[in-house]
């Protein structure tokens, strides 16, 4: 089978994980807990739920060591993913940090480019360019003395701990995707644990239904989903699926947190769907005409 062959059900995981990540800010920007206690429920609730319901003690009865080594630093880069990206919630509004940490698509291609010598086309680059313009239409301005510029920055440093985890994710691809998913909340979770001191736990019956909805949604659900399209998809079409999720955050938040949306920012979400739709567009196309000349090249050899 050709290596760029079409996983269909990794493509429509990644969709579907997109779509709850652009929900998932406005979540967190509904709960009035700050980074660590968003992050200590949210991967408590997780990593209890994949253990039972999908993992068990036979599952991790067979990890040996290099393994628990391995599931043990994807969570340490995840929990450096999400406190950044919390505080960039926090800091700015939903859809930049979202915005944010969309340029993980560029940290993956870099990370592509120097590690496996995979050298990005023109036609990376293009639609890159795209999504990159729609960015900068959608950003308000470009200063170091407002909480937007602040927010969007570290949204850029979350970006680039969670353009890393596609790569461990493929590189322990023989560990089953729901012991990575575990393995990931866990070890996030002792992560976090660091910052115990910090959490607050005055929260309203409100707050602990964002809390639930954000554990369940968008964490058991859009996370494990992602860590699923990641491992299997090539690092260009994930960057760009990921575009997806800016959109759906900017309509979120302009029908429940009443964020303005100016024509510019609108158009700025046009160019970045316009990138995704083109970019895993021309994939599919690619894989489908490689498929049909495999098969074609099967049948005449039978007949020879």
């Amino acid at each position: 089978m050709p290596s760029k062959k079409l996983n269909t059900r990794s493509y429509i995981e990644g969709i579907l994980a997109s779509f709850l990540f652009g929900c998932t800010p406005v979540f967190i920007k509904k709960v009035s807990a700050n980074a660590y206690t968003i992050g200590v429920v949210r991967l408590a609730i997780a990593s209890i739920l994949v253990y039972f319901l999908f993992v068990g003690y036979k599952r991790l009865k067979g990890l040996n060591k290099k393994d628990w080594k391995s599931l043990a630093v994807i969570g340490l880069v995840f929990g450096l993913h999400w406190v950044t990206y919390f505080t960039a919630v926090k800091t700015a509004t939903p859809s930049l940090a979202i915005l944010g940490v969309s340029s993980f698509g560029i940290y993956l291609l870099l990370f592509d480019w120097l590690i496996h010598k995979k050298k990005p086309t023109a036609f990376n680059w293009a639609m890159i360019a795209l999504a990159v313009c729609g960015i900068l239409l959608i950003v308000p301005e470009f200063t170091l003395g407002n909480n937007y510029t602040l927010g969007l920055l570290i949204a850029l440093v979350s970006a680039f701990f969670f353009a890393i985890l596609p790569l461990l994710q493929q590189k322990n691809k023989h560990i089953h995707s729901y012991t990575r998913a575990w393995g990931q909340y866990s070890f996030a979770l002792i992560f976090f644990t660091f910052f115990i001191s910090e959490t607050e736990w005055n929260l309203s019956p409100s707050d602990w239904g964002y809390l639930g909805i954000l554990a369940i949604l968008c964490t058991l659900g859009a996370h494990t989903l992602w860590l699923r399209a990641t491992t299997n998809l090539p690092n260009t079409s994930s960057g760009l699926i990921y575009y997806l999720s800016i959109p759906v955050a900017m309509i979120v938040s302009y029908f429940f947190l009443d964020e303005a949306m100016p024509a510019q920012k609108i158009l700025g979400a046009v160019l970045i769907v316009m990138s995704n739709v083109i970019g895993v567009g021309r994939q599919i196309l690619r894989n489908q005409i490689a498929k049909r000349d495999l098969s074609n090249s099967e049948i005449k050899i039978n007949q020879g």
